[in-house]
């Protein structure tokens, strides 16, 4: 007997129930709307945040890194290639400048459908800060002009992997008014239930199962209710998937994964403690008292009810001030929490500058922003590039028309270092062209003793530059000299043939 919607969501979540604590507790450190607590009502409920702000601003700020090295502005994080045979069977019949051209600007069409759109970077952000908090992120990709480039939040979906960390099932839940749905969906669910309100909240699970070919199947319910095989689909791998599960780290045999905050918990941990101390130290200092000496000259209600300056009878010893005594408390646990503030700060890069926030950025500082990445995060890094860029690339190219299915156009994508391929290799041609020009510039006799085509190669070569395209051989430089040598005697010949029928023609009228 298949198993109902409402039992796939069962059996996955009560196996993440401690899990999903802990990530409540790490977006109460950092931002608490990744993962609300499971009472929550935002119309009836005030959001709380922690004691400190130091969790939003580092988690803030290592996804902006992220955004900027993965997807930045009108640079391609993506490079077209033709295959070597595809470029041997098109021999002299193109340019293969040419072919490049036009495989750039597939690559630009597909960043402006990007930059264009307004769905896909605030959802891309909002997927990062997830794998940041808790290490796990689900997108959902566009299946039609009508649909938005999505990421849903952990408490929304549910997932099984198997030990290599393939996905074997995979639970989305979404409420929404039922007059949100699709007309279709209303109508298939009004044949099972009829007398639905449009504003009665109804339940949506999408359940995929992955099956024995290793393919995955899609059914679709409402309230426990299958819609029907009209709403089901079939993919034949999970590249075919319109739902990508992104995960931060993950181990092997694990159906989720591990954040960065799960890395400094304990030191987000205690400068959430540290600065409710500081803060409820910091308002006991400011109380203070008066004792007054009751056997004494002065009376209490003359200080009250004077003014600033006013003369009183009484003896100052009679007035003593009252206070707690909190100064040096303060100064240690200011001391002792900074300790903490820069570990964390060094583990979500915020020990560096911040990138200025403009539409242009120097490739100078966006290579300090992925050599910082790829140093400090590691592998995770790496993780985001591969399981995120190379499905986003193939669904832009896809919506620009640029299919690539085939075998004589490769994909490759470029990220950290890399991700600077195209600027990184003008700044190489700039700097290979400058070496060219300190040989051009020895003394003729120098130059004499030197081989400068081999030297122009072998700079090309050390600068990572394909000396074939950029240096002609010797014989093509022997043909352009004999042309050129056959040129300016030509010219010549002109000149001297022109020099000769002027003066005939000034003899002629001369004679005449």
């Amino acid at each position: 007997m298949e198993k109902k919607a409402a039992r796939h969501w069962s059996e996955l979540d009560n196996k993440r129930r401690m899990l999903l604590s802990r990530w409540e507790r790490y977006a109460a450190y950092t931002l608490p709307r990744i993962c609300l607590p499971s009472h929550f009502n935002e119309k009836s409920d005030e959001l709380k945040h922690d004691w400190q702000a130091v969790g939003a601003q580092a988690v803030n700020h290592v996804v902006n890194k992220l955004m900027l090295a993965l997807f930045a502005p009108s640079r391609p994080f993506m490079r077209l290639e033709l295959s070597a045979k595809a470029r041997a069977d098109l021999g002299d019949q193109i340019d293969p400048a040419l072919v490049d051209d036009i495989l750039g600007e597939g690559e630009r069409k597909a960043m402006r459908q990007m930059d264009t759109r307004g769905d896909i970077r605030p959802a891309l952000f909002l997927g990062l800060a997830n794998l940041v908090i808790t290490g796990n992120a689900l997108y959902k990709f566009p299946e039609s002009s009508d649909d938005k480039f999505r990421c849903l939040y952990c408490r929304d979906w549910a997932v099984q992997r198997s030990g290599s960390g393939d996905i074997l099932r995979l639970c989305i839940r979404e409420k929404y008014a039922f007059a949100e749905l699709e007309e279709r969906a209303q109508e298939a669910y009004r044949t099972v239930r009829p007398g639905q309100k449009p504003e009665d909240e109804v339940t949506h699970y999408t359940v995929i199962c992955r099956n024995e070919k290793g393919g995955y199947e899609l059914k679709q319910y409402i309230n426990d209710a299958y819609l029907g095989e009209d709403f089901d689909g079939s993919y034949k791998d999970y590249a075919a998937l319109p739902w990508k599960v992104i995960t931060w780290q993950l181990a092997d045999n694990a159906d989720y994964g591990s954040g960065l905050v799960e890395d400094f918990a304990g030191d987000f941990a205690a400068v959430s403690a540290m600065s409710e101390a500081q803060i409820k130290a910091a308002i006991l200092a400011c109380e203070f008292r008066w004792l007054v000496n009751p056997a004494g000259f002065t009376k209490p209600e003359d200080l009250e009810e004077s003014e600033n300056g006013a003369a009183l009878p009484g003896n100052e010893k009679d007035i003593t001030p009252l206070t707690p005594g909190t100064g040096n408390n303060l100064q240690v646990i200011g001391n002792v929490m900074q300790d903490y503030v820069r570990r964390i700060g060094q583990g979500f890069l915020l020990a560096s500058a911040v990138t200025r926030d403009a539409e242009r950025v120097t490739a100078q500082e966006i290579r300090m922003q992925a050599t910082e990445l790829e140093t400090s995060l590691g592998g995770a890094y790496t993780r985001i590039a591969v399981e995120l860029q190379t499905p986003i690339a193939i669904w832009l190219l896809k919506e620009v028309d640029l299919q690539i299915d085939g075998k004589a156009i490769s994909l490759s994508i470029v990220t950290g270092l890399d991700a600077l391929s195209r600027s990184g290799d003008l700044d190489a041609l700039r700097q290979a062209l400058s070496d060219i020009n300190a040989v051009n510039s020895l003394p003729p006799a120098a130059q004499e003793f030197l081989n400068l085509g081999a030297i122009y190669s072998t700079i090309m070569n050390g600068h990572g530059l394909p000396a074939g395209k950029y240096v002609k051989d010797e014989g093509t430089v022997a043909q352009q000299r004999q042309a050129q040598q056959a040129a300016q005697q030509q010219q010549v010949i002109n000149e001297a043939s022109a020099t000769a029928g002027a003066q005939a023609v000034a003899q002629q009228a001369t004679g005449e």
